[in-house]
């Protein structure tokens, strides 16, 4: 398949200064395969010249010139340097035979598209989620003030300059220096210029993911240009039909062994409508063969698929994670080519999941759509769907099914049943902000003036939930649901009105149940809470290193019950801020022993942090024969917030204690500026918050 595009297209300039992962979250494409558009690069004609003092020199989109960049990573816990490069590259420099200090650089332009590493993920990532390619897929330099000019240049010379302009990154402009080593003669114009220039300049990093990457600040850049000499007045070339050729594959082993793994355990989410499909498709087997390197390093690092739950754990239901022997074969394929023995565009499709059946009785949804902004990628916003209720004697659910709306930009749900008591600080919220809902970074049951009960959860694909046979969560006249939806958003502002499907048993069959002996039993469920307290490092200073500043601006932003909630929990766990508020390095935790009050058999398990954490584990009855890792996440990921529910029946005696351990580490989250770390709501603040629900005994 070959692409077509036209250059008067593009009119806006870019430049690229970083790696792939860029984004905080997932992988994120503009296009729908991430593969480039264009090729070549063309810049502007340099006017006003004068052919009796001017010489022109070209740099023609061949493969004499290029633009390469470099940055320190961290990939899957080994340190590299990412390298890239592109050849096309275009622009005009004119000497000034009469006055070389008046040479002019016109715009350099360079195609970002044509970026190429030693990860065709990488590349990938540069074109779309970093450089927003389809919008922007051209770079340019506007050089300012040209230093260290000879000023004689007859018979040719070499100079060392330096070159002040302007960078343009998507849309935002910065200053940027080069220096480096030109060389010219009559026929010839080349250098070799430098420059290094911060993410964070530019409002795209440093960059971190957790589990897979992390970057340096600084990118260096190297401009390798050789200039012919040209005729003034020759037109710049404009206006070309550009043909890219779709990647070829070698021959190898993939519809036996490697098709049914990505069937499994990636097409849920990455094929047709499902949420990863507007990150990374994997529609073909062309598709999965030209990024074979990435899936290996992905599932390899454990960062791909999103399973967080590790080894230590008890089995879960809906376990979506790969197998070590299917690991395996992705790296053999992988290292043997990642050839394909089927068409390119061999269709890939998901394999069935098991899924219980519900009813959609009653279907609920915002009043109102949620429109995000670009300018917040990851946002987390509580909705609020009304419950209806006629009769006004409650509701009993049996089972429930997130139904996203706009799967571009809806990452996951955590869904909780308010009761009607907490309906006027739920309103009190949402309208504190304008549009559907309000922000919410931890969920909403974390809200300490807040009387909710977790409903259940929601990642991409996830099948609908049927409780067993005899349960049901009853929810009493005037409960409604607040929903915390994790937005991402990459390339478009999706107004989003995702609905949640309640399977329901009316009261006459209730009350029958409870006539013939067999009432129901409903779902019971215990929040924990543990302290968070971080103090700054050593090497950290500040305002804001002061607890009691902290705990001042919490008041400021949140009011006086967010402010003592961090001592309340610290109190609660039996201790000080002293016996918390140790730092190892850069990480804190905390562990606390808590008593549950309920016999039954464990239904669901919801832990929740923030971006800071680091690891998590919950066990019951620690230092005892009957000691039982529930759950343990080695590699805490605030992206991927999941609800498990054990795959076997787990039991709980009332009065069993639950030992909660959350780790968190100060760098896993660039701040403004150094603060102390504890209990609240914000982006900077921390949370170790735990709802653990069972099927009641009786």
């Amino acid at each position: 398949m070959k692409r077509y595009l036209r250059w008067g297209l593009f009119a806006l300039p870019v430049v690229v200064i970083g790696t792939a992962f860029v984004t905080r979250d997932q992988w994120a494409w503009m296009l729908e395969d991430g593969s480039p558009q264009t090729v070549g690069a063309y810049a502007p004609a340099l006017e006003g010249l004068d052919a009796d003092t001017h010489h022109l020199y070209r740099i023609a989109s061949d493969d004499r010139s290029s633009v390469t960049y470099e940055v320190d990573e961290i990939l899957a816990g080994v340190d590299k340097t990412a390298t890239g490069t592109t050849e096309a590259v275009a622009g005009d420099i004119a000497i000034d035979t009469t006055d070389p200090s008046a040479s002019q650089i016109g715009t350099i332009v360079v195609n970002v598209e044509q970026f190429t590493s030693d990860s065709a993920l990488r590349d990938k990532r540069i074109r779309t989620d970093f450089l927003n390619s389809t919008d922007f897929p051209m770079a340019e330099f506007e050089a300012t003030s040209i230093e260290g000019i000879p000023e004689d240049l007859d018979g040719g010379a070499t100079a060392e300059l330096t070159i002040e302009g302007d960078l343009t990154v998507a849309e935002t402009t910065a200053p940027a220096t080069f220096t480096g080593t030109a060389t010219l003669d009559d026929d010839t114009l080349t250098a070799d210029l430098t420059t290094t220039v911060l993410m964070s300049d530019y409002e795209v990093g440093p960059i971190s993911v957790a589990g897979l990457v992390k970057t340096g600040d600084e990118v260096d850049l190297t401009f390798h240009l050789v200039a012919d000499r040209t005729d003034i007045g020759t037109p710049a070339p404009d206006g070309r039909m550009l043909i890219v050729d779709a990647p070829t594959f070698a021959e190898g082993d993939f519809a036996d062994t490697i098709q049914p793994i990505v069937e499994a355990r990636c097409a849920s989410c990455h094929v047709d409508d499902g949420a990863g499909a507007h990150t990374i498709e994997l529609a073909t087997a062309g598709d999965v063969a030209e990024i074979a390197d990435e899936i290996k390093l992905v599932t390899q690092s454990g960062y791909m698929p999103p399973w967080p739950a590790g080894p230590d754990s008890v089995a879960m239901q809906h376990d979506f994670s790969i197998e070590p022997d299917e690991v395996d074969a992705i790296a053999a394929w992988a290292d043997a080519g990642g050839g394909l023995d089927v068409d390119p565009e061999t269709p890939i499709e998901a394999t069935e999941l098991p899924a219980d059946e519900i009813e959609r009785d009653i279907v609920t949804r915002p009043d109102e759509p949620y429109t995000g902004s670009l300018d917040r990628p990851d946002d987390y916003r509580c909705v609020i769907s009304e419950i209806p209720d006629p009769e006004g004697d409650g509701t009993w659910i049996t089972g429930y099914h997130f139904e996203p709306d706009e799967t571009e930009v809806v990452h996951h749900s955590i869904i909780s049943a308010v009761a009607p008591g907490s309906r006027e600080a739920i309103d009190a919220m949402d309208a504190a902000e304008e549009g559907s809902g309000f922000t919410c970074f931890g969920q909403v049951g974390a809200l300490g003036d807040v009387d909710a009960q977790g409903l259940g959860g929601w990642t991409p694909g996830r099948q609908p939930t049927q409780f067993p046979d005899g349960y049901a969560m009853y929810l009493e006249p005037g409960t409604f649901i607040v929903n915390q939806v994790h937005y991402h958003y990459d390339h478009d502002e999706l107004p989003d009105r995702s609905a949640i499907a309640l399977d329901v048993m009316d009261q006459a069959e209730v009350d029958a149940r409870e006539a013939a002996g067999e009432p129901l039993r409903q779902l019971r469920s215990r929040t924990f809470i543990n302290p968070a307290e971080g103090p700054c490092t050593p090497e950290e200073s500040g305002p804001l290193c002061d607890r009691d500043a902290v705990l001042e601006q919490i008041e400021e932003k949140y009011g006086t019950f967010a402010r003592i909630l961090p001592d309340v929990f610290i109190r609660g766990c039996g201790g000080t801020v002293d016996d918390y508020d140790d730092l190892d390095g850069t990480t804190f935790s905390a562990t606390c022993d808590h008593t549950y009050p309920f016999s039954g058999t464990i239904y669901s398990v919801l832990p929740h942090m923030h971006e800071f954490g680091a690891s998590y584990r919950l066990t019951i009855n620690p230092d005892t024969p009957d000691e039982l890792v529930l759950i343990d996440i080695p590699n805490w990921n605030f992206d991927w917030q999941l609800s498990y529910q054990p795959e076997d029946d787990i039991h709980i005696d009332a009065g069993d204690t639950v030992r909660i351990t959350c780790t968190w580490d100060r760098s896993r989250v660039e701040m403004d500026e150094p603060r102390y770390i504890t209990w609240s709501d914000g982006t900077v603040d921390e949370m170790c918050f735990t709802p653990l629900a069972v099927l009641p005994d009786e």
